[in-house]
């Protein structure tokens, strides 16, 4: 029996846009998104095709390259982040782009995973895989911690970023009214004095203050230096993950992440 066959029904049955200008990748993807049975995908070769097809047929996910006529990835996903219709259509990258000054918009903006060329049908798989494991709440809804009494302060200077964030968020059982945001760690600091909060969600990169300098004043308090605090981030650079992990951070997820890994760390530092 194919391995393919024995993927869970919310996989065969998926709806997938591809926003890819070569014929001969989209080609090659389509023929292995068949081979997961029941998966239907459709084509467009650049953005403006590409949102009005999502405005039609409203596809679970979108697999796009870097690159197109009329624009990039980065153009893509904030045109569907900023529109209430798309803006919760899953979004997947593939590119041999490796600049993070292209890359991280686009984490930013919650990509799902970002597939690098060359790839796989194992790659397109295991991508598709990802998807199920997002749009599947039962199981994260069942974990072992309730969480819906927490108060979550989310930190993170990109607007889509905190979006993206609450959506993963909902995702493991926590709503909208138990979030505060803060657009960055100065003002982070501010609602910690005012408010009470049981986690700390926040980014690295961040203008004024940024995640570790916020971390080492919540180390520095009396009355916070016990609170959890998990930092998002797309930062590669070894000596600055080793200053953030000696400065006594809970938990780290890097762009992208998993609905699943986030529940994981709740159920692990809430109990």
């Amino acid at each position: 029996m194919s391995e393919t066959n024995s993927l869970p029904a919310s996989i065969q049955s998926l709806s997938i846009l591809l926003v890819v200008p070569s014929k001969v990748v989209a080609k090659f993807i389509s023929y292995h998104l068949r081979e997961l049975t029941n998966v239907t995908s459709v084509c467009a070769t650049n953005a403006q095709t590409a949102l009005l097809a999502m405005r039609e047929t409203k596809p679970d996910v979108v697999i796009s390259s870097m690159y197109f006529d009329d624009g990039d990835g980065i153009d893509l996903i904030t045109a569907m982040r900023n529109d209430e219709a798309l803006e919760s259509i899953l979004f997947m990258l593939i590119s041999a782009e490796e600049r993070f000054e292209m890359l991280d918009p686009i984490r930013q903006a919650g990509v799902m995973a970002i597939l690098p060329k060359p790839f796989s049908a194992a790659d397109i798989q295991h991508a598709i895989g990802l998807s199920h494991n997002y749009l599947a709440t039962e199981n994260l809804l069942k974990s072992k911690q309730d969480v819906t009494a927490l108060r979550i302060l989310l930190v993170d200077d990109s607007r889509l970023a905190r979006r993206h964030m609450r959506r993963i968020l909902a995702k493991v059982g926590v709503s909208d009214h138990q979030l505060e945001e803060a657009d960055d760690g100065a003002t982070a600091v501010e609602k910690l004095k005012e408010q009470t909060f049981d986690l700390v969600l926040t980014d690295y990169n961040m203008p004024q203050m940024d995640g570790e300098q916020l971390l080492m004043f919540i180390r520095q308090q009396d009355e916070l230096k016990n609170m959890p605090v998990i930092m998002v981030t797309s930062e590669e650079n070894e000596t600055k993950l080793g200053s953030i992990k000696s400065n006594g951070i809970t938990a780290m997820l890097d762009k992208p992440f998993e609905a699943p890994h986030l529940r994981e760390l709740l159920d692990t530092h809430m109990g």
